[in-house]
């Protein structure tokens, strides 16, 4: 029996054109050592990049943790203070890694479903007095995992960059899954980010890529960014090797994350039809079930799951609150089968 695996769009597998473009760039000969800029493929996905998302240059990194701590670290100063949603996977799922390897200091604030709106900014930022951590930058998440992968539209995005912009402070999108909100508003993934200083996006996770993550912004902002690279032993050497599938990403995977969108749907209606089962509707590919109205927690369902071969996180930081993720590795007849087990299980 087929295991169905909803933990997240991370486990997706490289495409056979992924494994073909690594062959084919090898038989070519152009792989070289990237530390010191001679691998011809990560300058093609680096190019690639910059232009989809509108940023004069790109970068990149082993994984989107990677990429926005080089990011911030790039921009920011020890000490320095990074206004951040406090729901959001920079803040809470990596490992401190922007006070314990850059010196920052974040300051949570609530989101409107992730978003952190221009009011809640300014309000966030702190005053120009010696006792206080100076605010230099803000994170914003698109789309926003903990929010059920909600959107943040252009618009949001712009009124909140004018905000930080106005006070000084730079900008930087987490964008790990910015591809799922373009594709959602049909829109250029760089009409989100246009007032960005920097943003992030993830090949590995919709997009199939087996490794990597891209760092966008100015030429100013790439240079630093790759010295923090360095500093944190994201110096790689033939990265082409990581390069081409990317390539393939962007090229090839971007528009079937439609179909990941029509199939959480679907796993929205079938969950929806199961009682006592509290189902929050989504906007791109991931989806959150709440399970207070019935007899078991997130950690006893995903034991139980686990027994009929389908995967899922028990997580007891969530609580009774549970994520599903919907990747092209997950078919309608999977979400079909996993509907009709979940109402099994819950049903006993």
């Amino acid at each position: 029996m087929k295991t169905i695996d909803l933990r997240s769009d991370t486990v997706t597998k490289p495409t056979d054109q992924m494994i073909e473009a690594i062959v084919k760039a090898h038989k070519e000969d152009r792989f070289g050592d990237d530390v010191i800029g001679e691998d011809a493929v990560v300058h093609e996905l680096q190019d690639k990049a910059a232009g989809i998302l509108g940023k004069e240059s790109a970068l990149l990194v082993t994984s989107g943790t990677q990429g926005n701590v080089v990011s911030l670290l790039a921009q920011a100063k020890p000490g320095e203070e990074v206004v951040v949603e406090e729901r959001s996977h920079s803040y809470v799922h990596e490992a401190g890694a922007m006070a314990s390897l850059g010196g920052l200091y974040p300051k949570p604030v609530p989101g409107d479903r992730g978003y952190i709106t221009p009011e809640t900014l300014r309000h966030a930022i702190s005053i120009d007095d010696p006792h206080y951590a100076k605010t230099t930058l803000v994170i914003q998440e698109n789309t926003h995992n903990a929010s059920g992968g909600a959107i943040i539209r252009p618009e949001q995005f712009d009124a909140l960059a004018d905000v930080a912009h106005e006070n000084g402070l730079a900008v930087h999108c987490d964008g790990a899954r910015l591809f799922n909100a373009a594709v959602a508003l049909d829109i250029p993934a760089k009409r989100l980010v246009e007032k960005s200083d920097s943003v992030m996006v993830c090949l590995s996770k919709g997009l199939s890529a087996p490794v990597g993550s891209i760092v966008a912004g100015t030429e100013e902002f790439v240079y630093k960014a790759h010295r923090v690279r360095k500093k944190l032993g994201g110096g790689m050497r033939q990265a082409g090797l990581i390069a081409a599938p990317g390539i393939v990403a962007l090229e090839s995977m971007v528009d079937r994350l439609r179909e990941d969108h029509e199939n959480t749907l679907l796993l929205y209606g079938e969950l929806s039809k199961i009682t006592d089962l509290v189902v929050e509707e989504p906007e791109t590919n991931i989806l959150f079930i709440r399970l207070d109205n019935t007899k078991i927690n997130s950690m006893q369902l995903a034991a139980e799951l686990k027994k009929r071969n389908i995967l899922i996180y028990g997580d007891p930081h969530f609580g009774t609150r549970t994520r599903l993720v919907v990747h092209r590795m997950v078919s309608k007849e999977d979400i079909i089968r996993f509907s009709n087990e979940v109402e099994d299980i819950l049903s006993k």
